[in-house]
């Protein structure tokens, strides 16, 4: 049985690959993954910004992703990978100019613009728990507020109010974190392996990306 990790692999191949971010730390970590060289995709078939040449748009927004970046040809298909929290979310990217060089559709097979998720359930903090060790201990904190509504006991609370890390969405702080690439890896294998422990696996993962 083919693991999650080779069947993205395969999925993708040789296509080209447009990175969307949620947020400013899914930026940040995507930056480290492509420029450490952590993930089995081709750098050369990342498509960058043309204004900044990052290695991710921050638009989520199906349409306008399709207008800015796939209304041209790009030699294959193209997999736009959605790095954001919810579970199963769905993305429209609407009709594209699928077809290469020819104007004649009859004479160029079409390349397609496909979404897939890339989840980080229930929120992108839940790196830094796994990276810090404390995986366990959120379990128990979520357990111990009973009574408060789910969506608030997200691990960005937890992080401030019981790991003592109230930055965790500034600049500084997440380059700084995760700058390290081997701390990354680490962080998204442990994430990984809890939610699998789980059974809660639905969409693809960033440590699906990785070699």
């Amino acid at each position: 049985m083919k693991s999650r990790q080779n069947e993205l692999a395969d999925l993708i191949g040789n296509s080209h690959v447009l990175f969307s971010c949620e947020g400013l730390a899914e930026s940040v970590i995507v930056t480290t993954l492509v420029e450490q060289d952590l993930t089995f995709l081709d750098t050369g078939n990342i498509i960058t910004d043309p204004l900044t040449d990052a290695y991710y748009t921050l638009e989520r927004k199906g349409s306008s992703i399709a207008q800015q970046y796939l209304n041209q040809d790009y030699g294959s298909d193209v997999f736009v990978l959605c790095v954001q929290d919810q579970v199963e979310h769905k993305l429209s990217l609407g009709p594209t100019r699928r077809n290469g060089p020819s104007k004649d559709p009859r004479t160029q097979p079409a390349h397609q613009s496909i979404a897939l998720n890339l989840t980080t359930h229930p929120e992108i903090e839940m790196l830094v728990i796994c990276r810090e060790g404390a995986a366990d201990q959120y379990e128990h904190w979520k357990q111990s507020q009973r009574g408060k509504k789910q969506n608030k006991l997200k691990p960005s609370l937890f992080c401030k109010e019981e790991l003592g890390m109230g930055d965790v969405k500034r600049p500084k702080f997440l380059n700084d974190y995760w700058g390290n690439g081997d701390n990354l890896v680490q962080a998204l294998r442990e994430y990984q392996r809890i939610t699998n422990a789980k059974k809660q696996r639905t969409d693809f993962m960033l440590a699906d990306l990785l070699k």
